[in-house]
């Protein structure tokens, strides 16, 4: 009963407690038309990401990467990557490997970018793993990074000319 969770959760956001922040956040950030409410919901995120919650800093770097409960700004999205990467979240290192690789957000480095790699590799991260083990591909000229960019643009267009979404969020 996610009206039941969003009381609950609220009571014990308010608390200050992160955990509940967090999934406070989320739920509200969720397509279940009943309890979204994307603004509050990013509110909540921010809050708990402020309160210590690296997976909400994670979270909010999503939001500012897709786009779609906030404006696109890749250079916030970095920021709140950053910030979950450097409490040791795999996903944010990852990611942020991810941005210096291809100069989303920050100045392309691809030894930030294998630094990142590597720290999440370590946690297991096979994504972080494959572009560690590709980095000799990545130096200039490279076609993998070519690739990579392509991709990147690619992405966009179909993103920037997509159909709006539907009342269902299909698109």
């Amino acid at each position: 009963d996610n009206h039941k969770a969003k009381h609950w959760l609220s009571q014990a956001a308010i608390q200050g407690l992160p955990e509940a922040q967090y999934a406070l956040g989320k739920l509200l950030l969720s397509d279940d038309w009943e309890v979204r409410d994307p603004d509050e919901g990013i509110r909540w995120l921010k809050q708990a990401a402020e309160n210590g919650s690296h997976f909400a800093a994670y979270r909010m770097g999503k939001e500012y990467l897709e786009g779609n409960a906030v404006n696109k700004d890749t250079t916030r999205a970095a920021d709140w990557f950053a910030r979950s990467a450097e409490a040791g979240n795999q996903y944010a290192q990852y990611m942020l490997g991810k941005l210096y690789l291809t100069g989303q957000g920050v100045q392309q480095d691809l030894a930030q970018a294998m630094d990142w790699f590597s720290r999440s590799a370590a946690q297991g991260n096979q994504y972080a793993q494959f572009f560690l083990e590709r980095q000799d591909d990545l130096r200039p000229p490279s076609v993998m990074l070519a690739v990579t960019h392509l991709l990147y643009h690619m992405s966009r267009i179909f993103e920037d000319h997509s159909l709006p979404r539907s009342s269902t969020g299909l698109q």
